[in-house]
């Protein structure tokens, strides 16, 4: 192993900011969709086996959309009446195609209360690794989870058309949520890391207004449950939000991934809120990473850290989505070298 594991006391200082020179490296061997096809899982883990994981994600048994993955039949996103999907367009389909039906539907929401052993993996690696930092995982918080139960199209409608339902909606995906956070807390992670891609490429999916409306509330309450716990929160977050992460500073975002290259403004947005919120700053997977040479990488890697390091901490490293399976190996491993470089012995990862 090039380095050995940041300590939990380390990656706490450097989300906290009070200590410096520290990346902590996390979903840095994100391996997308396709990837494992292309060189094979050994040639993969031959390619990471001596790059540390810093901070050990663990998942919950969470609900499936159309069915459920434990004995209980409703602990599911669809319900009783969800029309049902056709194969080619399963992710595609509307678990709530009307209103009428909404009551029905928040009666049957998922309940991790009644799910036995959800949790139990998660519990199982926080005891077995006492020393690292734990960092409890699931993909779709709000927004995401709003459009996957009524589709893209209907809920950027609902946001202006059908507010009051979907304040109802909301506040019932927000329960759920706390229940999940709590559940993750008793099995004693020291994070919660959820995804909501509100951006698109120029800007914000909806008008910050709509997101200081809707989702910033529930944000808030969300962010709250889990500082009450004692844990921080990330967010991952595809796309250019700057518009609205001075409100995620306001609400107590302890980390936000992925600053995405290409979309964002790198050199306005650290100097604008580095010191205030912490950055899990996601390398390009889009262009420099399949397409540059090993030393474009590197060079690539020493850009962000001269960006966005600064002497409290609060800069962490990741892949910014997953790593297409267009890459090189070379690539990966020179993103993976030069980012375990980053250490506190090194004042200047040349």
């Amino acid at each position: 192993m090039l380095r050995q594991p940041l300590t939990k006391q380390q990656v706490m200082d450097c989300i906290e900011r009070r200590q410096g020179g520290c990346v902590p490296l996390v979903f840095h061997k994100w391996w997308g969709e396709g990837l494992e096809e292309k060189y094979g899982h050994q040639a993969l883990q031959e390619a990471a086996a001596e790059i540390p994981d810093d901070i050990v994600v663990v998942s919950h048994t969470a609900p499936g959309l159309w069915t459920s993955p434990t004995a209980d039949p409703q602990y599911c996103w669809s319900y009783s009446k969800s029309p049902q999907p056709t194969s080619e367009a399963k992710d595609a389909a509307v678990l709530l195609p009307t209103w009428d039906e909404l009551p029905a539907y928040v009666n049957e929401l998922p309940n991790p209360d009644n799910q036995a052993g959800i949790f139990e993996q998660a519990a199982q690696t926080a005891l077995a690794h006492p020393d690292r930092y734990i960092l409890g995982h699931w993909w779709f918080c709000f927004y995401e989870r709003l459009w996957s139960i009524r589709g893209m199209e209907n809920v950027l409608m609902d946001f202006l058309l059908h507010p009051d339902e979907l304040q109802v909606l909301s506040k019932a995906i927000l329960e759920h949520h706390r229940k999940v956070i709590r559940g993750f807390a008793a099995a004693g992670v020291d994070g919660i890391f959820v995804s909501d891609d509100l951006g698109a490429q120029t800007s914000l999916m909806m008008s910050p207004t709509v997101f200081r409306a809707f989702l910033k509330p529930l944000y808030r309450e969300l962010i709250a449950e889990a500082h009450r716990h004692g844990l921080h929160f990330w967010l991952h977050s595809c796309g250019n939000i700057s518009s609205v992460l001075e409100d995620f500073v306001e609400i107590g975002l302890d980390v936000i991934h992925p600053i995405q290259i290409g979309t964002m403004d790198l050199h306005a947005t650290a100097a604008q809120f580095g010191g205030r919120i912490s950055f899990l700053v996601g390398f390009d997977v889009q262009h420099l990473l399949p397409e540059g040479s090993p030393e474009e990488v590197r060079d690539g890697v020493r850009e962000l850290w001269s960006i966005f390091a600064r002497p409290e901490g609060g800069l962490l490293m990741a892949a910014g989505n997953g790593i297409l399976p267009g890459t090189p190996l070379a690539n990966i491993r020179a993103f993976l070298e030069t980012s375990t470089s980053l250490t506190p012995s090194t004042s200047d990862p040349s």
